[in-house]
């Protein structure tokens, strides 16, 4: 009896480790690169959503700063809106993952791909841009803005 407890502690302990392996894989899996014509696909099928694409980077304090604010507002806006994270880390692959589970980031995230520093003129770190429900720019920002500003830029598009 005592070799069959044993046996299904045995069990029960792999079965947890083999879940957490796979929860971890899955997780690290679901950052995957994005160049510019996948960006402009994600934009193009969230019409009728109000979409902000914002390009961070892991050492960016600024961007450090905004994170928490675009976790709020996509629970906040669920289904009105849409936050893509492209990450421009130089080691994103190995760095992003875990800097997103540690900061509870919970909005779609991919790490940038060659042509995206090109194709949008980035000058600095953080940059957002919000594109109205129809898929249209309109407007750019470079640097910090707090939660309330976006806030209020999603109201006036949603009106």
């Amino acid at each position: 009896m005592n070799n069959n407890v044993f046996k299904r502690a045995c069990r029960n302990v792999l079965f947890i480790m083999m879940l957490f392996l796979c929860c971890e894989t899955t997780y690290a899996n679901e950052i995957s690169r994005i160049n510019l014509d996948d960006l402009e696909n994600i934009i193009s099928d969230n019409k009728g959503k109000v979409v902000l694409v914002n390009m961070w980077a892991t050492w960016c304090p600024y961007c450090r700063k905004e994170l928490p604010g675009f976790s709020s507002l996509q629970k906040k806006y669920n289904g009105k809106i849409e936050i893509i994270g492209i990450a421009f880390d130089e080691n994103g692959d190995q760095t992003v993952p875990t800097f997103l589970r540690k900061w509870n980031v919970t909005y779609t995230n991919y790490l940038a791909g060659e042509d995206l520093t090109s194709g949008f003129s980035l000058l600095g770190f953080p940059t957002t841009i919000i594109y109205d429900t129809n898929g249209k720019e309109v407007n750019k920002h470079i640097g910090y803005v707090s939660e309330q500003d976006f806030e209020k830029e999603i109201n006036e598009i949603l009106e």
